[in-house]
């Protein structure tokens, strides 16, 4: 089997896709949560300060915010070698770019749509639901473009790129797993790179496996 890496704006029911993805193709699900328990273990128990907060506001701690960032692409990169598993982001995409054996998927919508499911999800008025997916909006791109230097607007980053302001969120799940399970018995012509060629810590990775046991 291989990874489906998700990364998704919010309000575009990114989270729901992967998880039905993983339900119906029988893979774990590896999201924020998932990756902190493991980060923690670790020592790196503010991952999700890290990930939440700009990085300006961790200059005076960039030694800490590189190291931290470095054991998350250590931990998916581990999480991927253990196979089998629906990534939704941290910067899976960039992670696992172009391998034979992973899909690489981005949900977006409109604001406007994108606005008004968090207002539904979240009883917010309309000016509070804006601001909110408008700051966390920068926050993923500042993430993902200061930390793992990977360019947050280039489409060539993703197979697939779905619009649920015009498909369905249960139509995306019957998309990606058709090409998915093309991809993992086809391949691809422009690469040899493996999930099983990567390089990671056989303590990590063991550790790795015996949590994602107990999701799958």
């Amino acid at each position: 089997m291989g990874v489906i890496t998700i990364s998704r704006k919010m309000g575009s029911e990114g989270t729901y896709i992967g998880r039905k993805v993983a339900q119906r193709l029988n893979m774990a699900y590896a999201d924020k949560a998932f990756i902190s328990r493991i980060m923690r273990e670790y020592g790196f128990s503010e991952f999700k300060e890290v990930y939440d907060e700009a990085p300006a506001f961790w200059d005076r701690f960039r030694t800490f915010r590189e190291q931290t960032i470095d054991f998350l692409a250590k931990t998916e990169q581990a999480i991927g070698k253990a196979d089998n598993v629906v990534i939704v982001g941290r910067g899976g995409f960039g992670i696992f770019e172009n391998y034979n054996d992973v899909l690489n998927v981005r949900t977006k919508a409109p604001m406007e749509i994108r606005v008004k499911r968090q207002m539904a999800e979240h009883g917010m008025s309309y000016e509070e639901a804006l601001k909110h997916v408008e700051e966390n909006d920068k926050i993923r791109k500042s993430f993902v473009e200061s930390d793992f230097r990977f360019d947050y607007q280039n489409t060539n980053n993703f197979d697939m790129i779905i619009n649920t302001g015009i498909i369905e969120p249960d139509k995306a799940v019957d998309y990606i797993c058709e090409v998915y399970q093309s991809l993992i018995k086809n391949g691809r012509s422009s690469t040899s790179k493996n999930l099983s060629d990567l390089e990671v810590d056989p303590i990590l990775l063991k550790f790795v496996k015996e949590e994602l046991d107990k999701i799958r």
